[in-house]
């Protein structure tokens, strides 16, 4: 039997001396078990999970139950002398808030410390079992030491941001995190000038996602050969944010931080040479990153853009002066949003309109484009990181919001509702666009235990009604937009990039597990998805199963912002950097 007391005939003094036998006989297979169902449920969390639901079971729920049985075995099994039972758990308590408060934020020290206990689970594990034949009073040493050990990485150990699947994003402290490069990069010149078209161009990407706000990119092709990557043109530093690029002509808009200014940029395409700036003392920063979400939109010579703060401007693209400026802070009644303002601005005929999350019958707000009046308030979502998108319906043209509410659809003229369908969530927020159907679907979704639901959209005079076709937990963004090509949705199940059948409202395949942005390109059947981790991988748009045809590494750091495509030129950025790289060509084409 393992645990008999010890024989009082034998000589412990010369056992100890060779240090083969202990004089305490610890119980450790609880300890080792534990810690195997551990790995194992990591393991098939991090193996078959997809959304952030599994990632909090990953990084939150299987470390604490597996702590809980860990200390049960400690203090009521393990047969350790009590003096030392209570000796490691004061140990592990002093080192857990070493841990905790080091970081910037409370809450942060906690994440990493979830992060951190599966690896002194299985530490402690192994080290019982591979200093078996030690005395006591030396493997509570070896133990003590490797607790000091795993305190001390932990300790030094940066809490950078929170990525996509809610984990936390870790550096140390001699790598230059985002937020600091941001703090020291230097203010550029300002006083040039774009010359820009007097109306946009083919090929332009003049808004979020593109004119349409779908992702598709039409006209457009280039090898799929990458055996030799794409050839670099430029790279950039740039300030932290979530802002993807816009392109008009010659120029590239986009938004950043830099130190405590917000600021809207204009870089010229071809060199990645900054042309203007406009900034205004914001600043926004939560365990997401730092700066501004949104994207600016371009229309008729001007830029609209709403800063992470709430503050909305209408600026002159040529110099970036200000046209007007407003405050949705001010005209919503409420605060910043836990998240910040993520609402890229709709252009609409003569109006700007902005999701803003404010109280019953503020949550969407439109503004005269020309001169920034308040034209009209509506909505009933008071949360959500979606942004206003333009659809015609039955043949009419109308604003479709996505909130915690659901979806409603809005008189773009007026703020009228039109129609709705209450879709309450359950987990965390809507963060992606609503996909439309030829006239008369609609399609949105959420991640969590939410998923996503079809709409059928029907008319009859002035009553307007949408019917659920399908809800199916099979699919689940998070904040990754995908993009409908021939019947299927092409997109992102959690972390997955996914193919959804919209007719049965069944997920047909999952790919890998890497997160990201992507486009359509419509003439190549193919995806281009910009990964979280910064890689460029193509994924064929087809319903029979996922393949990747090629693969490059273009950014440093996380990933959020949308990639675009103009003129054989791909434009991509992170929170750190902006790179331009030139497409290979078709073999034979010009």
């Amino acid at each position: 039997m393992t645990n008999r007391p010890e024989n009082n005939c034998v000589d412990e003094s010369q056992v100890e001396g060779l240090g083969l036998s202990p004089p305490v006989r610890l119980r450790i297979w609880p300890a080792v078990v534990v810690a195997a169902l551990l790995a194992a449920a990591l393991w098939l969390l991090f193996t078959f999970g997809t959304t952030n639901i599994h990632s909090a079971m990953a990084l939150g729920v299987a470390p604490a139950f597996a702590l809980l049985l860990f200390l049960a075995w400690w203090l009521g099994a393990s047969l350790a002398p009590w003096r030392d039972r209570i000796a490691g758990i004061a140990c592990f308590i002093l080192a857990a808030l070493a841990i905790t408060f080091m970081q910037k934020t409370p809450a942060m020290g906690a994440m990493l410390l979830a992060r951190a206990l599966p690896f002194l689970l299985y530490g402690v594990a192994a080290l019982l079992v591979v200093t078996g034949l030690l005395r006591w009073s030396l493997r509570r040493w070896v133990l003590a030491a490797f607790l000091i050990v795993w305190t001390g990485v932990f300790v030094l150990t940066r809490v950078e941001s929170i990525g996509g699947n809610l984990f936390p994003v870790l550096s140390w402290p001699w790598e230059s995190m985002a937020v600091q490069e941001s703090d020291t990069l230097p203010f550029f010149k300002t006083g040039a000038r774009a010359v820009l078209p007097e109306t946009t161009l083919p090929g332009d990407w003049p808004a979020f996602r593109g004119s349409h706000r779908d992702g598709r990119v039409d006209g457009v092709r280039f090898s799929a050969d990458w055996s030799r990557p794409p050839r670099e043109v430029w790279r950039q530093p740039i300030g932290s944010a979530w802002s993807a690029f816009i392109l008009v002509g010659k120029y590239l808009f986009t938004q950043e931080q830099r130190g405590e200014e917000e600021l809207v940029t204009c870089y010229l395409a071809a060199t990645g040479e900054p042309v203007w700036r406009n900034g205004i003392p914001e600043k926004f920063a939560d365990g997401m990153g730092v700066g501004p979400r949104a994207t600016p939109s371009y229309d008729d010579g001007r830029l609209y853009t709403q800063g992470a703060t709430g503050v909305v401007q209408c600026l002159d693209a040529a110099t970036g002066a200000v046209l007007w400026r407003r405050d949705v802070r001010e005209d919503a009644g409420m605060e910043v949003p836990e998240w910040g303002f993520t609402s890229s601005p709709l252009v609409i005929g003569d109006q700007v309109i902005v999701f803003t999350g404010g109280a019953e019958g503020k949550g969407v707000i439109a503004y005269d484009r020309l001169s920034g009046e308040i034209v009209w308030m509506s909505g009933h979502g008071n949360s959500g990181y979606c942004s206003p998108h333009l659809a015609a319906l039955c043949g009419v043209p109308q604003l479709l919001m996505v909130s915690n509410f659901g979806i409603e659809s809005l008189d773009p003229a007026s703020g009228a509702r039109l129609w709705e369908n209450q879709w309450d969530i359950q987990t965390n927020p809507r963060c992606t666009q609503p996909v439309v159907i030829q006239d008369d679907g609609v399609m949105l979704g959420a991640t969590g235990t939410s998923g996503t639901r079809r709409l059928r959209v029907e008319r009859t005079g002035d009553d307007w009604q949408a019917k659920e076709i399908w809800t199916t937990r099979q699919f689940r963004p998070y904040f990754n937009d995908g993009a409908l090509h021939r019947g299927y949705y092409y997109g992102f199940d959690g972390e997955r990039v996914a193919c959804l059948d919209i007719d049965a409202g069944r997920r047909l395949w999952a790919g890998e597990r890497f997160s990201g942005q992507l486009l359509l390109i419509v003439d190549m059947d193919m995806l281009l998805v910009l990964s979280e981790a910064g890689e460029v991988v193509l994924v064929p748009a087809v319903p029979e199963g996922y393949s990747e045809k090629a693969r490059f590494k273009a950014l440093s750091g996380k990933t959020w912002n949308h990639p675009i495509i103009r003129g054989g030129k791909l434009f991509v950025r992170n929170d750190r950097e902006a790179v331009c790289f030139e497409l290979p060509q078709v073999e034979g084409a010009a």
